[in-house]
């Protein structure tokens, strides 16, 4: 039961009008006749348990007389793995805003975190393999589940559910935090005392800072105190004494701050060789690099610093503790050095200082064209083209554009080609006429597509003089794999020895930097002479 909506542009006056609403038949099909021109199609609504993908939820084709055009529209199921979260003992009962981490088994990969909703359900497309799920996150009347589930996907798209249970909880539940970033600290241990200060258990922080002390455990004790027994590394020992008064069927929660023992990265970031486009030497310090700090154990990134400059970024003070620092923003014009420190912070005060280097980012653009070298006036001629990025970095705006010879030639058809990477692209084309529009979009860069140019709906002397692929931001080494082809038609009128002429060019952005590739093809119109009449020998008498 997709649903979409039709809208056209008219081939008799341009106008836009809507060919109204159709819905997929038994075969998931939907027939629409009686439209020629630029066609606009939107899928509006889709069959329950699956989302509409918004790369093709919208496509525009060109229709022409007697023509059939075909349009895909992909329909992605909501989750093939499915979550649930129950009260334990009370299956009907079920516990929302429960976070989980989903997990590869063979590698403990990170596949994405679900929270259950209202109705204590969380659902995920996993493609097959070995998984399980770890429960990080819970309310409070609950007691955290950090158990693993393994669970296992299967081909075919079978769906699986995972059952997890909760206990309630009642007791005490104590998080310890840090005082700066008030995020929970890992590995802090604990003492509870009774009324009388004698130990009646001794307690470690989970990786969010959590500690649940149920009723079990304190359980009729009445007032209790609790002392932090050992700081977690990088951290001031608080060793002041907390008095609880423990109520049966109750959670007391506890906010217990700790005070970090902190020191500060500096990068120093330099230009690894000259840069042609820059002017800078090799050394220059660079300014505009973007650092991303993280915790080496958790992966959890603690801050973001930028070169300054003198080339120089300096961290905000932070907790003893092992690092990692990676750039992820080079500066204008250069590459990412793509190097990891891994450095620890071991005592108060310390200041680690590390250098980086860059090197240029090297800009450069292909495109090449072949076709005929000779042809006869009148007959049709197709070129064929070869584009690259071959930049060692990704480009902005990327586009591959033909300017067809309309001095004696009429364009034809175009085809798109295949590429090496896969992206949502646009094809536009402008005529004597008019500024660039849109032919065509979210054409899918691993399919390959044809337009035929004559029957874009012209006005009486328009004609198509070029066209263009814009494919947005490409990655470096994109290139076409399936040749795009262009198709022209020549007059015949031509000349013997006119030459016909028929330019492209390439091109895209890094930074404010444009880099262009061009090419140009030449093919000289022959004419053949007349035959003349053949000698015969005479005979008889």
């Amino acid at each position: 039961m997709t649903y979409a909506d039709g809208s056209y542009v008219d081939a008799n006056n341009g106008h836009t009008s809507s060919k109204g609403l159709y819905e997929t038949d038994a075969a998931g099909e939907i027939r629409i006749s009686g439209i020629t021109g630029t066609v606009i199609v939107k899928e509006l609504k889709t069959l329950p348990g699956y989302t509409i993908d918004p790369a093709t939820s919208t496509q525009t084709v060109q229709v022409n007389p007697d023509d059939c055009q075909t349009l895909v529209f992909y329909n992605t199921p909501i989750g093939n793995f499915e979550l649930i979260k129950v009260v334990a003992g009370n299956k009907e009962k079920r516990i929302p805003n429960v976070t989980f981490e989903i997990r590869r088994a063979d590698d403990d990969a990170l596949v994405d975190t679900v929270t259950t909703d209202s109705d204590g359900r969380a659902t995920l497309q996993l493609d097959a393999g070995n998984y399980y799920a770890v429960e990080t996150k819970c309310p409070s009347e609950y007691k955290l589940d950090s158990t693993p589930h393994y669970f296992t996907m299967k081909d075919g798209g079978k769906g699986t559910t995972l059952t997890v249970s909760n206990e309630a909880f009642s007791g005490i539940i104590l998080h310890k935090i840090n005082s700066v970033t008030k995020e929970g600290i890992y590995g802090v241990k604990f003492l509870v005392y009774d009324q009388n200060k004698n130990p009646i258990g001794e307690y470690t922080t989970d990786d969010q800072g959590y500690i649940y002390i149920d009723d079990l455990t304190v359980q009729g004790k009445g007032r209790l105190y609790i002392r932090e027994l050992e700081a977690a590394q990088g951290y001031e020992l608080d060793e002041e004494y907390k008095t609880v008064y423990v109520q049966p069927g109750k959670t007391i929660e506890i906010e217990w701050e700790n005070v970090p023992i902190t020191g500060q990265f500096q990068i120093y970031k330099y230009a690894a060789e000259a840069n042609p486009v820059t002017g800078d030497p090799a050394g220059t310090p660079l300014k505009g690099a973007v650092y991303e700090i993280s915790e080496a154990r958790s992966g959890r990134v603690v801050d973001y610093i930028t070169t300054d400059a003198r080339g120089v970024a300096a961290s905000k003070p932070l907790p003893l503790g092992r690092y990692k620092i990676v750039e992820v923003t080079a500066p204008a014009y250069y590459q990412l050095s793509g190097k990891t420190f891994d450095e620890t912070l071991e005592y108060s005060g310390q200041i680690i200082k590390v250098s980086d280097y860059d090197k240029p980012a090297n800009l450069k653009v292909t495109i090449t064209k072949t076709g005929n070298k000779q042809l006869m006036a009148g007959d049709s001629m197709r070129y064929d083209l070869t584009v690259a990025n071959n930049s060692n970095v990704a480009l902005e705006n990327f586009f591959w554009h033909d300017r067809f010879p309309t001095d004696c030639a009429t364009a034809k058809t175009i085809t798109t080609g295949t590429y090496n990477a896969r992206l949502y692209y646009q094809v536009t084309y402008k005529t004597n006429y008019n500024d660039y529009r849109v032919l065509a979009t979210n054409l899918l860069s691993t399919n390959n597509y044809a337009f035929d140019l004559t029957a874009i709906p012209l006005m009486q002397g328009e004609v198509v003089t070029d066209v263009r692929l814009e494919f947005g931001k490409v990655p470096a080494g994109f290139a076409s794999v399936t040749k795009p082809t262009v198709v022209i038609q020549t007059r015949a009128d031509l000349a013997n020895g006119y030459q016909v002429v028929n330019r492209a060019d390439a091109g895209g952005q890094h930074m404010s930097q444009w880099e262009t590739g061009n090419t140009a093809w030449v093919t000289v119109i022959v004419q053949l002479r007349k035959p003349t009449q053949p000698y015969l020998p005479k005979t008889g008498y």
